[in-house]
Formats: structure tokens, sequence, C-alpha cells
């Protein structure tokens, strides 16, 4: 029985599955953490907060599956190894039950082009171990299919994705026009950085980080997309503030449409940064 640093029993848990795709691009599909919100739909955003090297701290905020379905958020630190295609992770802080967690990704290649992916992970817990294997197990499952499924769909990550982006220098200072951007934003009771709302009865989720970026999540995506996402980055620049507004949207048939309501969209979160 090993125990960790703060005296608690370490819990073991690993699972695996077979990928008709490279390791390589499976690889890049689950660290390059960037694309997480197309990869994984239930991600709403995510920061890298630093980088040094191999070594990252990234933040996750992600919205629970279900009418009802809550908020978690978390930070995990990772060592990403490109060569050996591995990822050791170690989660900061406690979610629920589950006070420490750690673990690691391993892409091995077939001899048929395919791979095999395996994780092992570790964790510590006040509650019953075999029901938080048992989550841990669930969700680790869906994490591995979804990861199956994106990476042997070839245009899931690619052609069926949608960015638009615009730009644009308004008046103000970063704090003022993160604050002008807040108030178009549904109301949060809070100082948590993500909160739910409504916009025209359609379920949202507002995520605000660092006073420079906010994202609105649209939980049920505008037909027929079947993701969508709004972002404003706020930065000083010359003669005023920058603000770079973007809609990330997929959308598997319909392209073009989703295309025309993105853009138009953009244009509008642009002209929201600058109301009074």
């Amino acid at each position: 029985m090993s125990t960790s640093t703060t005296d608690r029993e370490i819990h073991r848990t690993r699972a695996g599955i077979d990928v008709d795709a490279p390791a390589e691009s499976v690889y890049r599909a689950l660290t390059d953490v960037s694309g997480w919100p197309v990869l994984y739909p239930w991600i709403a955003h995510t920061e890298v907060v630093s980088r040094d090297g191999q070594d990252d701290e990234v933040k996750f905020w992600a919205v629970r599956p279900g009418p009802e379905g809550g908020l978690r958020i978390w930070t995990s630190r990772r060592t990403l190894d490109p060569d050996a295609l591995r990822m050791d992770f170690t989660q900061q802080g406690s979610v629920g039950p589950i006070k420490e967690l750690g673990g690691t990704w391993d892409f091995l290649a077939r001899p048929d082009g395919g791979c095999r992916v395996e994780s092992g992970h570790w964790f510590t817990t006040d509650a019953d171990p075999a029901e938080t294997a048992g989550e841990l197990d669930r969700h680790g499952g869906l994490q591995m299919r979804t990861l199956k499924s994106q990476t042997e769909h070839r245009t899931a990550l690619t052609s069926d994705v949608i960015r638009v982006e615009d730009s644009a220098v308004f008046t103000g200072t970063v704090a003022s026009v993160h604050a002008r951007l807040l108030d178009t934003l549904p109301a949060r009771d809070s100082d948590e950085s993500a909160w739910f709302g409504a916009v025209d009865g359609v379920r949202t989720v507002q995520i605000g980080h660092g006073g420079h970026t906010l994202v609105q999540k649209l939980l049920t995506p505008p037909d027929p997309a079947a993701l969508y996402r709004r972002r404003w980055r706020i930065t000083e620049a010359p003669g005023g503030v920058l603000v770079t507004a973007d809609v990330l949207a997929v959308a598997s048939a319909g392209q073009e449409r989703v295309t025309e309501l993105a853009a138009a969209d953009v244009l509008s979160a642009l002209a929201s940064a600058g109301q009074r």
C-alpha cells in the first residue's frame, strides 16, 4: 500500500482503447488543449496558465452533461513527451470526493497504422474508493470513446470546424471594456469565474479569465451547428483597447449557413464591446 503526502491511501485505475488512427495524431489531439472545446463537447474553455519547455499548467472549464448539469473547473500540471508519445499529469486541488489525482497517457503505435491508447490514473479520496474508481472509469471511458470517434472521423477536427475572427480598437481601458462586455452578458450572482445564464431563451455558460478573456458557450447550438461558442480577448493597444472577437462552431452539415451566422455574430460581438 502506498501513501500520498497527505497520508491517504493511493488507489489506481487503468483503461485502454484501440484507435484506427496514427498514434502521433491521436497524441496531438489529446495534448493540444486549445482544441479540447471541439474534441470534447463538455469542455467549454481552456487556458494555458503557464508553460516551461515540455511542462505546462492548464485550466479547464467543463459543463456536466444533462439538463441540470453543473460546472466543473480544475487546473492540471502536465509533462508532455512527444518523442515517447506520453503525457503525465497531476490535478491541482480537489474536486468532489477526489482529493488528489494524477496519471499517465501512452499512445502505442500498432503495425497496421492504428494505435493503442492506455491511461493509468492514481487518486486519493475521503469517500468509498470503489465508488470513486467507478466514477473515474465511467468518465475515462467516455473520454476515450470520444477521442476514438473524433480522431477516426477524419473531418471531425478539421473541415467540420468553423472559426471566424475579427478585431477592433475601442476607447477606454482594458478594465472598462471588460466591464462593458460583462454588462451585455447574463448577470452573475457571485465572483465565480463561470456562471450559467440564458440568451433569447437559450441556456448559456459564461466564463471570465484574468480580466482579459470572456467566453460564452450556447448549450443548445443554433441549427445546423453542433457546437457554438463566442469569445472576447482584450488587450492594451496604441490608441485604446484592442478587442478580438471570435466564434468557434462545428457543423457537419450546413457549413455555409453556420459560417454566415458566425461572421454576423463576430461583428455583433465586437459592437457590444463599444456599448455604453
